[in-house]
This record gives C-alpha cells, sequence and structure tokens, in this order.
C-alpha cells in the first residue's frame, strides 16, 4: 500500500513551541570582569562606562539561560590576574558536559613586543605599576579555557577592549584625556607595528584552535579588529557592549527568515549601530570600530525572540532606521500540500541498504552557499516560493550550526534517486551513543519533513561506531519528484527531543511521517525543536551532517 508524504500534516509543530525557553538552568555559567577603576600607581586611565557594561553584561547572560546564581563578578580592585584565573579555575570544576558558558571582559587591553612577537591581551587590575606579568595574554586566556571547552557545549567570550597600543597616532592617543568618549587601551602600551609574526597566527581563536579546540564549540567576539579602538561612553558603558545587549535583547532581526537569529545577524545589528554612533565623531580622528565575530558566528545564543533592553537611552538617533526585514515581508502565504514527492511503502520485512552497485557517497556535510544558489538564476528576481526555498534550507543550516564539534556523524547516502524507482537509503555511524533524527526539506522546497523517528519506528538510539541504516526493516521510501535537491538533515543529540512537539494534526492523513510548510512558524517551530524548549535532559549537545540528494527523471 502506498501512502503518500504530501498528505500528511506537519501541524505538529504548530500546536507546542513559542513559550519562552529563557528560564534559567543551572547549565549555563557566566564569568563577569569589569575594570573600570584602575590604581594610580598603574598610571592607568579610568574607563567610566564600565558599571553600565556590568550592567548589560548581566541582561545578555540571562537572556542566554544564566540564573543569577551562575553569574560571578569580579569588579576593579578584585579583577587580579590571579582572581581572574581562579576563578576560571572554578569554572571548570563547575561545568559538566553539555554546559554553555559566557566570559565577558570590560577594560582596557594592552599589547607589548616581545622579542620580536607581538603578545596581546587583557590588562588585569595590578595594585602597584602595571607590568607585563599582569597581562592576562591571548595564550594565557585559551589555556585557561581549553580545558571548560573538554565539557561545554559551547564558550562564549566578548571582550570589550582593543589592543592597539602604540600603532595609534598620538592625537588619538589624547583622547584619554578627553571628558567624553575615549579609547579602551592602554597609552603606554609597546609598539607591536615592528613585530614580525603574522597577524594570522594571533588572537584567542588560533590560539583555541592550536590547543585543539573545535571551532564550532567556541565564539569569540572582539569589540575591535587589532588595529582599531574600542570607544567608551561615560553614560552608555563600551559602544559596542551597548550596541551587542540592544541587538541580543531584541532589535536584532531574522535577517534570512530562518525561524531564529544567529550570532551574525546580530553583529550586523550591532555593527550599524556601532558606526551610526561614531559618525559624528569622525571628523575629530574617532573612527568605528569593526566587531569581530569567529569560531561559530552563526550560534543561536537565544532561543526566543526577548524585549528590547529596557531603559538604556539610544546612543544617536538614526536617518533611517535598522529593521531588517519589514513585518509586511515576513507575512507568510499558506500553501496547501502539494502533490507526491516521496512515496511510502509497506513492506518489505527486510532491511534496505545500498547494494554494492549502488552509486554511493560518504558525506560529512554540504556546501549550503552554493546549494542556495540552486534556486536562483543569474538575472531573475527571487519569487515567493525561491524565497522560502532559500529561508527553508536557512533553517536547515541554523541547525547544523548549533552542532558540537566533539560530536561526529558520518553518512552514506546516494547522491541521487531515479524518481518513481530508487528508494531512498542511508547508513549512518557516530562516534557517540544518542537519538538520532533525520529531517528533509524536499525538492520543492515547500515542505520540511520528519523521516525519522516515525509513527512505525520509534527506537532512534544510535550506538557509538556502530552502523545504523535507514530505513529499517517495515518500510521504505522511493522517489516521486518533482526534479530537483533533497536537503536531509541527521542530528546526533544526546538528549532526546520532545516528540510531543510533534503530535500530528490529523490522524486520517495517514502515513508514518509527518511534515510542515516552510512557513516561518514552522521554521522557528523546528528550531526550536532541536534547540529549544523541545530538549529532554540536560545534555542539549548534539552533532549533525547535512546532505543533498538530487531526484531525477
Amino acid at each position: 500500500m502506498k501512502n503518500s508524504l504530501r498528505a500528511i500534516s506537519f501541524g505538529l509543530l504548530i500546536n507546542f513551541l513559542f513559550a519562552p525557553v529563557c528560564d534559567a538552568r543551572e547549565s549555563s555559567h557566566a564569568l563577569i570582569i569589569g575594570i573600570g577603576q584602575y590604581s594610580d600607581a598603574s598610571q592607568t586611565s579610568g574607563l567610566p562606562g564600565v558599571p553600565k557594561d556590568i550592567e548589560n553584561a548581566r541582561r545578555m547572560a540571562s537572556a542566554m539561560g544564566v540564573g543569577p546564581q551562575s553569574i560571578v563578578e569580579l569588579r576593579d580592585a578584585g579583577a587580579t590576574k590571579l582572581n581572574i584565573v581562579t576563578e576560571l579555575e572554578k569554572l571548570r570544576a563547575r561545568v559538566q558536559s553539555g554546559d554553555r558558558v559566557f566570559i565577558y571582559y570590560s577594560g582596557h587591553g594592552t599589547r607589548y613586543n616581545a622579542k620580536g612577537r607581538c603578545v596581546e591581551g587583557l590588562q588585569t587590575y595590578s595594585a602597584g605599576p602595571f607590568t607585563e606579568e599582569d597581562v592576562l595574554s591571548e595564550e594565557d586566556l585559551a589555556r585557561y579555557t581549553q580545558p571548560l571547552s573538554e565539557k561545554a557545549d559551547k564558550i562564549i567570550t566578548l571582550m570589550d577592549s582593543c589592543f592597539s597600543g602604540g600603532v595609534l597616532a598620538s592625537k588619538t592617543r589624547s583622547l584619554a584625556n578627553d571628558l567624553g568618549i575615549r579609547p579602551r587601551y592602554n597609552a603606554t602600551a609597546s609598539d607591536c607595528s615592528v613585530a614580525v609574526n603574522d597577524r594570522a597566527t594571533r588572537g584567542l581563536a588560533p590560539a583555541l584552535i592550536k590547543l585543539g579546540v573545535a571551532k564550532e564549540n567556541f565564539v569569540q567576539i572582539a569589540a575591535a579588529n587589532y588595529n582599531e579602538v574600542s570607544w567608551d561612553f561615560p553614560q552608555l558603558g563600551g559602544l559596542v557592549t551597548h550596541s551587542l545587549t540592544q541587538c541580543l535583547l531584541g532589535e536584532a532581526r531574522d535577517l534570512d527568515q530562518s525561524g531564529a537569529v544567529s550570532l551574525d545577524e546580530v553583529r550586523e545589528c550591532a555593527q550599524k549601530k556601532v558606526d551610526d554612533a561614531m559618525r559624528p565623531h569622525t571628523k575629530y580622528g574617532r573612527f568605528s570600530s569593526t566587531i569581530q565575530v569567529r569560531g561559530s558566528r552563526n550560534l543561536i545564543v537565544v532561543q526566543d525572540h526577548v524585549p528590547s533592553v529596557p531603559a538604556i537611552e539610544t546612543i544617536q538617533p538614526s536617518a533611517t532606521e535598522h529593521t531588517g526585514i519589514s513585518e509586511a515581508a515576513r507575512t507568510e502565504i499558506s500553501i496547501p500540500p502539494p502533490p507526491s514527492s516521496l512515496t511510502l511503502e509497506e513492506p518489505p520485512r527486510t532491511a534496505l541498504v545500498p547494494g554494492k552497485n549502488e552509486k554511493t557517497e560518504k558525506m560529512t556535510s554540504t556546501p549550503l552557499e552554493s546549494a542556495e544558489n540552486q534556486y536562483f538564476e543569474a538575472g531573475t528576481t527571487p519569487d515567493v516560493a525561491a524565497s522560502k526555498a532559500v529561508a527553508s534550507l536557512a533553517t536547515l543550516r541554523d541547525i547544523y550550526e548549533q552542532r558540537n564539534g566533539r560530536l561526529k556523524i558520518e553518512i552514506n547516502a546516494p547522491t541521487q534517486l531515479k524518481i518513481g524507482k530508487d528508494k531512498l537509503k542511508a547508513s549512518i555511524v557516530s562516534n557517540s551513543d544518542g537519538y538520532l533524527y533525520a529531517v528533509m526539506l524536499g525538492s520543492d522546497a515547500q515542505s520540511f519533513y520528519l523521516l525519522f523517528p516515525n509513527r512505525l519506528d520509534q527506537d532512534n538510539k544510535i550506538k557509538a561506531n556502530t552502523p545504523f541504516s535507514l530505513p529499517r526493516p517495515g518500510w521504505s521510501i522511493t522517489s516521486g519528484g518533482p526534479e530537483g535537491i533533497n536537503h536531509v538533515l541527521f542530528v546526533l543529540s544526546q538528549s532526546p527531543r520532545n516528540p510531543e512537539i510533534f503530535p500530528a494534526e490529523n490522524n486520517s492523513s495517514g502515513g508514518p511521517f509527518t511534515f510542515a510548510l516552510s512557513d516561518l512558524t514552522s521554521r522557528q517551530r523546528l528550531i526550536d525543536f532541536f534547540i529549544g524548549k523541545g530538549i529532554q535532559g540536560g545534555n542539549g549537545q548534539m552533532g549533525a551532517s547535512l546532505i543533498s540528494i538530487k531526484e531525477i527523471r
């Protein structure tokens, strides 16, 4: 008996999901460091905006799911190098597998030339004269952060400082005496402009990667590029911290309409705010800084949209308010289930595995940029269907980008299927025990399908280093068209996802699979299923692989 997948409703996502998921969790931790008052002996100018930064850092931590009991603060005289290192060690003892960690620093940056090598870092508090021994270098920070990354799912660092030091012009250095905005660097820092080491080898991100940390497991946010100044405003705090707070807590927009706001979309929102605020100051030699994001740039750090930051004044009104996608553009057209694509068959009663002569290819991911381009022809304007196709693919990409680099999932599957003839088969091997999920964006790019688990096959437990074949005995899937490319996302999760987030909208539709039209609501709910309230258990980390399978005549 054949049942059309297209006749099965995916309304199961629609009934549950969009309650807030930002409840404080013990599995999230924050270390917030702020130094606005340095000792007189250190000969370092103060930063009056730091208290505002601490307040904003707490807001950001809360939005990331960190409860007040899991936030540790080090301020001014308490933020010595020894105290910072001690708290990092304590944090390592507290963090469990799958936790998230947020580390924030607001204060001066510095750098010095060490035998032709430029050492950059954070200026910690020193009771006496500030020396190189008081610098918490990027290498130091990476060394103390690396043990955290062995257990934590994600580590997010935000450093609102700069390392410009000696490469700045003298007129810019004099701004430290300005009663208004001022740069966040130590004016006594040595000149690294003669350093011979490659800039690409410096920085926290390269240091972490050198220590074996997977780039999917950390995010480094820096307020300025290596040759730029980060600015401090007495009333607003660090300009970058202020802007990121506003964007992270509600003002950033889901520009690709994937259903979630990624960190890169937060950065884009904040960068515009910084540029707008600094534009009037450029004639005085004060230029905007470039927010740097390295590592997992598309990390979703807040699973729900929350109100904008309260009680924070706007830096400066802009002639053109940045709103991203308009609400009118967000309106989704309800598209009825299209004709049959893949077709379910029952039985056979034997396992389906790729035959020796079938064309298969080992895959771990798909180049998403090129995959998106398939929906457009040069010189044409994307129509509604094409826009939905790109947005739906962006949803799968966003889920894929949340993967943990330590969890590997390898897929053996055909690269193409003949419509009406070939069956969809895949062999999956993971390096960890867990729960397996498979979601497909059909070749018409209008619907998502939860292929596995399904009503016929609920046991989705998978063992480490043991091949797992789909479909299994009792069901199979045959290509049903239309011609095009199917995108299949395989997810290996440490904790199961809540099946009630996929309730059947209409059981009379028949068949074991559920599907959702690729509208914005369904995209939001699909993301929430994997990285939001759908997580059952304290460990939400997951591995993922995204592959493409072409359907042809």
